[in-house]
């Protein structure tokens, strides 16, 4: 949900601004790679800006990615986006980018969920044009049919 809702709002991304800005301090080709591509970034919600040296400070993110650390994100981008290399071309470099925030977003292994959070992740995915996997290619469900069940259970070979 949070891929598709990055890559068909470019421009139209509600944003949060924050209270502290918050610097981050990159390696030499992570800050290179996130200096070319601050304009790119500003389209799906993060404000970013130069702050000296291999430092930059982030003004905004979007509101979607609100509670998640801004540090850690921004760092995953720049990472990202360094091992594509400016090569890959700047539309595939920011569809990795937006890969990345859907990640940081992403619901993690075991995490507890209430009957209303499953509900509600549900009712996301009903509203996905690619429901049936994330933006890696990874399966969102399984179907199992009564005979996979009963396969499983021993019942039938």
């Amino acid at each position: 949900m949070v891929y598709e809702h990055l890559a068909r709002g470019a421009g139209r991304i509600e944003v949060q601004q924050l209270l502290m800005p918050e610097t981050v301090e990159l390696g030499f080709a992570e800050a290179e790679m996130l200096e070319q591509l601050i304009e790119g970034l500003r389209g799906l919600g993060l404000e970013i800006e130069p702050f000296g040296g291999t430092t930059f400070v982030v003004k905004a993110v979007p509101s979607l990615l609100a509670d998640e650390d801004v540090g850690r994100l921004v760092r995953g981008l720049a990472e990202r986006s360094a091992a594509l290399g400016m090569g890959a071309g700047q539309e595939r470099i920011l569809d990795a980018c937006r890969m990345v925030m859907a990640c940081h977003n992403a619901v993690r292994a075991k995490q507890p969920l209430a009957d209303a959070e499953i509900r509600h992740l549900l009712e996301q995915l009903d509203r996905c044009q690619q429901p049936s996997h994330c933006p890696h290619g990874r399966p969102t469900w399984i179907r199992w049919t009564l005979r996979d069940l009963e396969k499983a259970f021993g019942r039938v070979g």
